[in-house]
């Protein structure tokens, strides 16, 4: 879940200190040590909390979003609560929502995790590194796929408004520019001389289309033959072939792996800049990312200004 670094009401008192909390927010003493927190009734155990703090990935967050390295340990404890407490409230709207994970999903994520390691040992390490058991492991992924398919759900149908969109494209016109870009008709053959009396043969007069269709040879080279394709794709030797030839004129053979190709250039269309509609799908997958972690945070405030959210110091 994408948190806010410091949210006023996420409070949670790891050295003795004054307390404080946000209007509509509840900070009350708890009966139940084990527990620092209640979402909705649900509780969050000091476990849970002391694990995500212990957990390396937690600090890595921690110093990404907020900029503090290293991280301060009041703060990072805050800032692990604030997760929980997101995580709990997203993990109800699954449940409203009637989304749901099975034991397959998760077995096939734990494989996955445990694939990344070269035997049992190494996993039992990386799980003790993190503060989990197997058990722990199978309820953070469960969350994590909740979480992950509620984001899902909540943005599914979020657009960039035009006028971001707009605003984007007159603010980097001079960027958003189609490359340079090439057709190119190639010949591959097996044996450098063929290759040679190609490139002879044309010199003389011969037909291209005509020595292509009788000599050329089934390879990967002909992917990129007849078609557009930016320069700036090319395999290197090939683009460096390319750059110099004019419309109609042929290179001399290039060594491939496994054959020599004589290419010639067919069409150049130069470097031109892009209309908004044509730039419109960069832009929008540019600006979908944040608009999308903006409606999911306008989301989370809803519900937290809905939900009964108590701290315990």
């Amino acid at each position: 879940m994408t948190a806010r670094a410091v949210p006023p009401w996420a409070i949670l008192i790891v050295v003795a200190a004054a307390v404080t909390v946000a209007p509509g927010r509840f900070l009350a003493w708890s009966a139940e040590p084990d527990v620092v927190a209640r979402v909705n009734g649900e509780p969050v155990t000091r476990g849970e909390w002391q694990r995500m703090v212990a957990d390396p990935l937690t600090r890595r967050l921690y110093q990404r979003e907020s900029g503090v390295e290293p991280p301060d340990g009041v703060e990072l404890g805050r800032w692990a609560l604030q997760r929980l407490i997101s995580q709990r409230l997203t993990v109800q709207e699954a449940s409203r929502r009637g989304i749901t994970v099975t034991e397959q999903d998760v077995q096939r994520a734990v494989g996955a995790w445990q694939a990344r390691f070269k035997g049992k040992g190494k996993f039992q390490k990386w799980l003790q590194s993190r503060a989990l058991d197997e058990k722990s492991l199978r309820e953070t992924i469960r969350t994590d796929l909740l979480v992950s398919r509620v984001r899902a759900a909540l943005v599914q149908q979020v657009r960039v408004p035009d006028r971001q969109v707009q605003a984007y494209y007159e603010a980097h016109k001079d960027a958003l520019r189609h490359p340079e870009e090439v057709r190119l008709r190639i010949v591959a053959v097996k044996d450098r001389d063929v290759a040679d009396a190609i490139v002879a043969a044309v010199h003389k007069g011969e037909d291209f289309e005509r020595l292509a269709q009788e000599r050329s040879m089934q390879s990967r080279a002909p992917q990129v033959s007849g078609r557009w394709v930016s320069l700036q794709e090319l395999p290197i030797p090939l683009r460096h072939a390319v750059g110099p030839l004019k419309p109609g004129e042929i290179s001399g053979p290039l060594q491939g792996s496994a054959e020599s190709i004589v290419v010639r250039l067919e069409e150049r269309r130069p470097a031109r800049p892009k209309s908004l509609a044509e730039a419109r799908p960069e832009i929008e997958e540019r600006l979908l990312p944040a608009r999308q972690r903006e409606i999911i945070l306008a989301w989370l405030v809803g519900q937290e200004q809905e939900s009964k959210i108590e701290v315990f110091p």
